[in-house]
This record gives structure tokens, sequence and C-alpha cells, in this order.
């Protein structure tokens, strides 16, 4: 019995309708659509369509009609030939009606594998065409390319490259900021851009009790990034400083229109190339959060409502560039550009500020005329520059000389405990007696063997001591921990300390250069500029409620940017050197904020100074997400990717430039076009 049904259910005898057949005829007869096929259990009929172009390689209804009934007649006869050949009195449990249940499953399943066999071979036969059209396989980045091209066509203004130089008008760049794409190219990002809140102020909190003002010009950048399945590109932001120059980077998220949250802050100085990496997360289109919170209850839906909203409005990614050489004039009373030439002075200025937290009033020009000449206020800055330089040095010496008597009396209690402790027998030989030892302590200690405690103490003695004070004033503590691994003579060890001194000062002035440069924003002519207020935060909720409006934009996601905590920086010891790559992790960014922290508040005299020179792109990102690869979306899902990411482009330009879209498309034909695939995006 169990032989004689595993022979059923393996009966491949009928036939298999499913085939990828496919006709090539221009022309089709009326009779054949209209053929009718005697004894025919089952009759297809296809509708007509107006375009009947796309129906003439398809299989006529009769011939459909045909497959069909075949396929029922031989069904039908596996069934009857089951059911004659079975006899219930051999079996308790199995019946004809389950015999005839297992040959209709067993026929389903072979109807199954063969739908998804021929639709692969329809699908792979489609690409073989595709590929042969265009004459290769095309990825992420060939459509990458293509919507750049396109969009330079299509809207007025296009998209430009993120890629901002730092520069003031009618100077030489000094620095350049942007977002590239981690890959062999290391293209920049191309962003929607227009000058906004013209004359506002933004704030920025260096800590409680300080918040510096900066009245730079504001950018609104729109950035529309697609990602095809699970190939996610990588982004990171680089800032790269020219020899001689130096600027301040900020980087934070905007919690209102004026004001900027900085994260993490950075002094790019001196030919330094910063890479930080870029984290991007998308969040769920509102129409999917709506699906998933509909089960829950009320105060469940209040919750994730209220966090998504701060999800929306943390979204919006801010970089700030302060220039530091033209707001050091500002601050000390000097002329615009008369620290051009100065780089020494900006160098000093710049220590004093970063590593000793001067005042900005002990070093500001202090003279009786505002009228005087630029020299005299430059040599009067320098005077006063000088002056805080010999009190730093005259403290160093000052407490060198207290460190060398410390060491000195340590060296003197050391001899002196040495020579009162009877050494051991084994030292001077085992047939000494105490008394010879005694004496050879005493009389004839330079004829013996010194202890090794005092032989290691003389051998650093010996060493350069110049090296152990430059270790001890890098430290900035001037005061040895371990003092009793220096001796300096008095006659030779201030001279040893200030050579030393010296070039350790010239060492830390080399990475501490001046920046000149001002950051060049989106001040071409194809650039909208808005004079009214323009809340930041506001920009991703009204995008999430124009995504939900429009069912074609059910893909677009909001997407939040953020720094990763691993940093890379390219940085020139000095002139000679290559320049040697370096990690920066989560302690040392602590730091570099820090540092450009004391810089910010000693530019802005702690806040009571508006900072100018000084601008902000705030970027909103997008992601149009695509469950396939790009020809899956294509073959698969019969898709065309370039008609959705112009919609999803015009409706993030249309946000980002505050007009309708229709009338950022450029020519009319392209209008026309867009109106009869996506009418209700260029509604006005």
């Amino acid at each position: 019995p169990s032989s004689y049904t595993s022979d059923l259910s393996r009966d491949d005898s009928t036939f298999n309708p499913i085939l990828p057949l496919m006709e090539d005829r221009s022309e089709r007869s009326s009779n054949s659509e209209g053929e009718v096929v005697s004894g025919s259990m089952i009759k297809i009929k296809v509708q007509s369509h107006d375009d009947s172009t796309e129906r003439t390689v398809l299989l006529s209804s009769s011939d459909l009609t045909k497959l069909t009934n075949e396929h029922a007649r031989s069904l039908q006869g596996v069934l009857e030939t089951c059911a004659g050949a079975f006899d219930a009195s051999e079996y308790i449990v199995t019946t004809t009606a389950e015999i005839e249940l297992g040959v209709v499953l067993r026929n389903l399943r072979c109807l199954s594998i063969q739908y998804g066999e021929t639709m692969n071979y329809v699908e792979s036969m489609m690409e073989r065409q595709l590929v042969a059209a265009i004459g290769k396989r095309l990825t992420q980045d060939d459509l990458q390319t293509y919507v750049r091209y396109h969009d330079a066509r299509l809207l007025s203004p296009a998209p430009k490259p993120f890629s901002l130089s730092i520069r003031r008008p009618e100077h030489y760049p000094t620095g350049l900021v942007s977002i590239e794409t981690v890959d062999d190219k290391n293209d920049c990002i191309h962003s929607h851009s227009r000058q906004v809140n013209v004359g506002s102020m933004l704030n920025i909190a260096l800590n409680s009790a300080t918040q510096v003002q900066l009245s730079g010009n504001q950018y609104l950048h729109g950035w529309m990034n697609h990602r095809f399945g699970a190939d996610k590109k990588n982004h990171r932001l680089v800032a790269r400083a020219r020899q001689f120059s130096a600027f301040i980077l900020v980087i934070g998220t905007m919690t209102d229109g004026t004001t900027l949250d900085p994260k993490d802050a950075i002094i790019v100085q001196d030919k330094d190339e910063l890479l930080i990496p870029l984290l991007l997360e998308e969040i769920p289109t509102a129409r999917e959060f709506k699906d998933a919170i509909k089960s829950l209850s009320p105060e469940q839906q209040r919750f994730a409502q209220a966090y998504r909203s701060m999800q929306l409005s943390s979204s919006v990614f801010g970089v700030c560039v302060v220039q530091i050489k033209p707001q050091l004039e500002a601050l000390l009373g000097l002329p615009a550009d008369a620290l051009d030439k100065e780089m020494k002075l900006t160098q000093d200025l710049m220590e004093l500020f970063v590593e000793y937290q001067v005042p900005s009033d002990l070093l500001s020009y202090n003279g009786h005329s505002e009228s005087a000449a630029l020299e005299d206020k430059i040599a009067n800055v320098k005077a006063n520059v000088k002056a805080v330089m010999d009190v730093i040095e005259y403290q160093k010496e000052k407490q060198l000389k207290d460190e060398r008597a410390r060491t000195d009396m340590a060296m003197e209690e050391m001899l002196q405990q040495e020579e009162q402790m009877p050494p051991p027998a084994q030292y001077y030989g085992a047939s000494a007696s105490s008394a010879n030892l005694k004496r050879k302590v005493k009389g004839g200690r330079g004829r013996a063997h010194p202890p090794k405690s005092i032989e290691r103490f003389r051998s650093l003695e010996r060493a350069a001591p110049s090296m152990a004070m430059a270790a001890c004033a890098d430290e900035g503590d001037y005061m040895c921990e371990a003092a009793d691994s220096i001796s300096i003579d008095d006659e030779g060890g201030a001279g040893g300390y200030k050579g030393a001194a010296d070039q350790t000062e010239n060492g830390s002035r080399t990475n501490d250069i001046d920046g000149q440069g001002t950051t060049s924003g989106r001040g071409d002519p194809g650039d909208s500029i808005t004079q009214e207020g323009v809340d930041f935060t506001l920009i991703p909720k009204q995008l999430d409620q124009s995504v939900e409006r429009k069912v074609d934009a059910a893909s677009l996601r909001s997407t939040t940017i953020k720094t990763s905590s691993n940093w890379t920086r390219n940085r020139q010891t000095n002139l000679l050197s290559k320049p040697e790559r370096h990690g920066l992790d989560a302690d040392e960014i602590r730091k570099e904020k820090s540092k450009a922290f004391d810089l910010l508040d000693a530019l802005s005299r702690s806040g009571s100074l508006a900072i100018a020179h000084s601008e902000l792109h705030v970027v909103v990102a997008m992601t149009h997400c695509f469950e396939k690869d790009l020809m899956g979306t294509v073959i698969c899902d019969n898709v065309n990717p370039i008609e959705k990411l112009e919609g999803s482009t015009l409706l993030l330009a249309s946000a980002v430039h505050g007009i309708p879209s229709r009338e950022l498309v450029r020519d009319v034909s392209e209008l026309q076009r867009l109106g009869m695939t996506m009418p209700c995006l260029l509604e006005a």
C-alpha cells in the first residue's frame, strides 16, 4: 500500500500549461482571437486594450484556452486513473478523496515551480536584452552619474556639489569643506542650496555661562540620497586647510531656527586633512509609522508621535565654519587684512589663546589714537604679545630653578643616606672585616665601586638635561614628577633649557598657523537668496507631510546625519616631513573640541563680541529606498527608478527653495512630460 501511494504522488503525466511562449508577429487575425474551441471545459477571454501593441507578443485567447483545457483534461484523467486503481478494502486509513487531494497538491506544487522557473527565464532574457541595448550591466554608481546629468538639464537652479571653498572676497582660499562618498572616486555629493536668514544671528553655547553669536551667512542644503537593496554607500565629511592657514569647524544639529547644538569642534590648520565618517540613519515614512502604531493604545501612540517629532527635528545637520584671522583683527582692534602677512604674530596669538587662555584685553591694541598708522597698531600688538610671552618665559625659568633646587636637595639626601648605611659584606668581598668596611666607606669611597643607585643617578646627571626640561615644559606644569632623574649645573642649566624651550614653542607654532580663510558659500547668481527667516527644524516635518500625501513617494524617508567617534587626520609635522595619518578616538576628539572652544571663547571675548566672519551650512537629507538592486528594480519590479527619483528630487527641491515644483522645471516640454507621469506633484 505504501509503494502504491508514493507511485501516485510521483505521477508527472499531468500537462503543465505554464510555458514561456510568446509570439513574434505584428498582426494577429481576428479569427484566431474569436475561434471557438470545441469540447472545452474552460474558456479564456482576453480583455481589449486601447494600446494593442503590448498584446501582440502574448498568445491568443484560443491558444490559452487550448492549453488550459489540456491541463484540465490530463489532470482529470490522472484522478480517474487513481480512483479506478484504488481498492478501498485494502486500506484502513487512506480513502479515494485523500488520494485525489494528494494528486492535486502535487500538481499545484509542480505549477508553482514551473511558474518560478518561467519568470526567471523571462527576466533573464529581458535583462540580457537590456544589457545588449545599453552595452553593460548598470550599477548604482551608473544611475548616480545619470541623475546628476539629468538634474542639471531638468532643474533651475540645478543641484551643485557640496564643496565649500573657505575664503574671503578677493583673497586666496584657505581651505575646503565637503561631503564625499567613500569609494574609488571620492565624489562630492550634490545638493539643492539657497541662502536664508540674511542678517540673522546664530547661537552656539560653549558652556552653561557662555553663548557665542555668529552673524555670518546661513545656507540651507537639500541632499537626495538613494539606496538599492542593502547596498549602502558610506560618506564622510572632509575638511582641508592650506599651508599657513587655519579655521574652526563646528559640527552639530539645529535645535531651532537660530541655535546650533555643537556635538564636535576642531581647529583645522596648516595642511591638515580631516576625515570624519558620517552615519546615516533612515527614519520610517509617515505611512509606515502610522501602520506600525495603529494597534497601540492612545498613550503609546502619543509617546511614539512625540519621539518621532524629536527624530525629525534632530535630523537637521549643521556645519559651521569660523574664520580665525579676520576675527582676530576685529578682536584686537586692528584694521581689516592687518594680519595677512603677520604669520608669526598670528601663531603666537593662537598659542596664547589655546594653550594659556590669556585674556584678549592683555593683547589688543591699547593706543590712544584710533587713527594711528597700521604699522603702529601692529607694533603695539606685537609689544603686548612679547610682554605676555616674557612673563610666561620668566615663569618657566623660575619654576625650573625651583625644580632644580629640589632635585639637588634630593640628590644630597640620597648621598647622605648611602654614606650612613653600611653596605653589605658581599659588595666588597666576603673576607673583608667590619672595620675595613667602615674605613672604605668614610675615607676611600672614591677608590671603591659606588653603589649601583648612585652610579645610575650620575649617569642620568651626565645625560642631556635640556631634553628632560623640555619634556616637562610640554606638559605645561614645569614641575618634573621624577625629580631623582634630573641634575643640572648652575652654570649651564638655564642655557640648556632655553634652547629646548625655543624648539618646543616653534614646534607648537608650526601647528597653530593663522587661518585667514572665510567660507565661500553659494554666492553664485543661479542660487536663490531668502530674506525672511527659515526655521530649519520645520523642513523635515514639511517633507514628511508632503511624502504622506504623495502616493508615489512612499519610499522616501527622512535621514539623520551623525558623526562617527573615529576620525582620521593627515598632518604634516613640519615643512620638511611628509604627512602622516593619525586616528582620533573619542578622548582625542574631546580634547580637540576643548581647544576649539577655548579659541572660540577668546575670539568672541566670552560671548560679548559677535563673530561676523563665519558661515553656517544646514543639510537636510532624504533617502529614496528601493527594495532590489538597480537591474532587479527595472526588470523584476518593472519600475523606472529615474521617474521615481525625479519626483523625489522635485519634492525636496521645492521644500528647500520654497517655491512650487513646477517653477523649478527648466524646459516646457519636460514640464508637460512630468505632468503626465506625476500630475499630483506638479499641482500649484
